[in-house]
């Protein structure tokens, strides 16, 4: 059993390893805060006072000010009891009872000492929303979903504890992240489909169409003089660096990131439909066969495009209806920046997924080489057949 998760195990090892030392690594890249705040668990034991009244434009939304007593949780100052005033607004809106739990923010001021309900405690939430999702996986993908657990945690490896302090240190972000994402496809088929020649065909394609998609959204955004600076959040990003990083190619990062699942999908499903193909008739000739795993893609190219475009949508849904709200004419609405790069965006992506099919379609006919072929004449299985 240990022979056959080895690779598994080595991954997920990797990426623990990486998080582990990429915060000691990169500290000195962050900017030192002059606030001496920290963060910790409370519960609300004492309402004082509740002047409230529901929102004039969200009546579900009650604003105005609590006061109340709260003990907190954990940390140095675990079991002082504390007042906390409470402004609540649209944007802020923290309201308690007694027995909440809340995130409470404890920072020090030349005035004294502030407690504030900083947020509601969302994490455990999250956490039982990921267990589910864990616990669905490998009930119904076994092997195969524990592999998809620990790519995803190669991927969070990758980013967080590698691009992003990369990007940060001022390397090149294109090659940074030509680099990983590189990494990222090997590791993520070898994981989901083995290693063998249907899996490679499949790498290259994804890498193709995916260093595609990012040049389509970095050129055509220089065209329409967008740069990542656009970004959400990015002029943010400028004032947290500690040395200039080279924010004008972070459209080319977006895009590459964002795209990658769905190039990935479309890449091993016109592999595997090539290699099927040639399991059920042996008697098909490389030229036959690309042809219909290309079939196979027209289908597969109007759902995927779909769903890079539907993804950027919903994305931008609040900014969607405001346009739609102020009846803004379509001159301003496409040259408005927020909505270029969305549009951009998702063109890019539908590029990349468009070009990967006959990419990876191409890439099987020479990648499956002829000794395979010659083994599917005699009843052989190449699944698994290795390089």
């Amino acid at each position: 059993m240990l022979r056959t998760y080895r690779f598994t195990l080595f991954i997920a090892l990797l990426s623990t390893l990486i998080f582990y030392i990429s915060p000691s690594l990169s500290e000195h890249l962050k900017p030192k805060s002059p606030l001496e705040q920290v963060f910790v668990d409370a519960k609300a034991i004492e309402i004082i006072s509740n002047n409230l009244a529901p929102d004039a434009r969200v009546p579900s939304i009650l604003t105005g000010k609590q006061v109340f007593n709260a003990e907190i949780l954990e940390g140095e100052l675990k079991g002082k009891i504390v007042e906390v005033r409470n402004p609540l607004s649209r944007q802020h809106n923290v309201l308690v009872s007694e027995g909440d739990t809340f995130i409470m923010m404890i920072r020090e001021t030349a005035n004294g000492t502030i407690y504030w309900a900083y947020n509601h405690k969302r994490s455990t939430a999250i956490y039982w929303m990921c267990f589910a999702f864990l616990l669905l996986l490998l009930s119904f993908g076994k092997k195969e979903g524990m592999n998809s657990i620990v790519s995803l945690y190669f991927t969070a490896a990758l980013v967080i504890g590698v691009l992003i302090p990369a990007i940060f240190a001022g390397w090149d972000p294109v090659l940074v992240t030509i680099i990983l994402m590189g990494l990222k496809i090997v590791v993520n088929f070898i994981l989901v489909s083995g290693y063998n020649r249907k899996s490679f065909c499949a790498m290259a394609g994804t890498l193709i169409g995916v260093i595609a998609a990012g040049v389509m959204a970095q050129v055509f955004g220089e065209f329409a003089h967008l740069s990542g600076i656009y970004l959400d959040k990015g002029e943010d990003v400028i004032y947290l660096a500690t040395q200039p990083i080279q924010i004008r190619w972070l459209m080319f990062v977006a895009i590459m990131i964002s795209a990658l699942g769905a190039i990935m999908d479309v890449a091993i499903s016109i592999a595997s439909a090539y290699n099927e193909l040639r399991i059920t008739d042996p008697r098909l000739t490389p030229k036959q066969l690309m042809h219909a795993s290309m079939n196979i893609g027209r289908d597969i190219m109007g759902t995927m495009t779909n769903t890079l475009i539907l993804a950027f949508a919903g994305s931008s849904l609040t900014t969607i209806m405001m346009v739609w709200g102020l009846d803004m004419p379509l001159k301003q609405f496409l040259n408005t920046p927020v909505i270029s790069l969305s549009i951009i965006h998702a063109l890019a992506g539908s590029v990349g997924i468009v070009l990967t099919i006959p990419i990876t379609a191409w890439l099987a006919r020479y990648i499956l080489s002829p000794t395979e072929d010659r083994q599917l004449a005699t009843g052989q299985s190449i699944e698994n057949s290795k390089p």
